[in-house]
């Protein structure tokens, strides 16, 4: 792309050839056609500095004496040219920059409104930034909060856990001292149940014995009395026949009266 400088000499000396070929003067349309550059800005003042340099020449050339009338009748009409073209120009070039204007001040208008609703956007966007600070500033002391009541919990826990450590040793060594002494218990429990049945045996064979020993004696003395008994019924049945023999048989009434006397006396005792 050509420099700026280059753009202006060649739209500067467009001027020249568009008004020797063409006879009018140049415009911004075909200035540009014939450059091939499209910078309406440079073009133009290209255009503005050649008419300005081409009517400085032709008041030179007025001012010379000796210059023919109709020559200076075609001079005026190409400056009346120039002056019209150039009015033409500046309205296209006016009407040009009005709408460019126009539509800048409605571009700028859109984008005052973008910048009013961004900066709304923003005014929100700060409010939801400070509550979402606020929440978060909460949020972070619901955390330190929470932080220290774990720290807490877990101090608590460590405590519990060296007092359920604790306890379970005592536990163990009651279960442990529990077992000694329920050990020992067993064994003197044994000790003196086979103590126990010892004596109990041995009483119970003492009692056997004596048991033993007076039936026993019974037998003997059982024994005893009935040899005492057939004695005695021995006895009585010779002392009857002995009775028999020695005394005579009583009447009935004699016997009668004899067994009420011997009613009527006391028993010996």
């Amino acid at each position: 792309m050509p420099k700026l400088t280059d753009t202006y000499n060649l739209a500067y000396a467009a001027c020249s050839d568009i008004l020797s070929e063409l006879g009018r003067f140049p415009t911004i349309d075909l200035v540009r056609a014939r450059i091939g550059v499209n910078s309406p800005a440079t073009i133009k003042k290209a255009m503005t500095d050649w008419t300005v340099q081409f009517a400085a020449q032709q008041q030179e050339r007025l001012q010379r004496p000796g210059v023919p009338p109709l020559l200076l009748e075609h001079l005026e009409q190409l400056w009346g040219l120039a002056v019209n073209e150039a009015r033409a120009t500046y309205r296209e070039q006016e009407q040009a920059y009005q709408a460019e204007i126009q539509s800048l001040t409605a571009e700028l208008s859109a984008q005052q409104q973008l910048v009013s609703d961004l900066s709304q956007t923003l005014s929100e966007a700060r409010h939801a930034l400070l509550q979402h600070e606020a929440a978060q500033q909460r949020l972070h002391e619901q955390l330190t909060q929470s932080e220290q009541t774990r720290q807490a919990l877990q101090q608590h826990l460590a405590e519990r856990d060296v007092e359920l450590a604790r306890t379970n040793q005592q536990l163990q060594a009651e279960q442990q001292r529990h077992h000694q002494q329920h050990a020992q218990d067993q064994a003197w429990f044994a000790r003196r149940l086979v103590e126990e049945k010892y004596f109990l045996d041995a009483k119970h064979q003492d009692e056997i014995t004596r048991l033993k020993q007076q039936l026993a004696s019974l037998s003997d003395s059982e024994a005893g009395l009935r040899q005492l008994c057939a004695r005695l019924n021995q006895e009585q049945q010779r002392l009857s026949q002995a009775l028999k023999a020695a005394v005579p048989a009583p009447n009935a009434l004699s016997f009668r009266a004899r067994h009420a006397a011997r009613t009527t006396q006391p028993k010996r005792r």
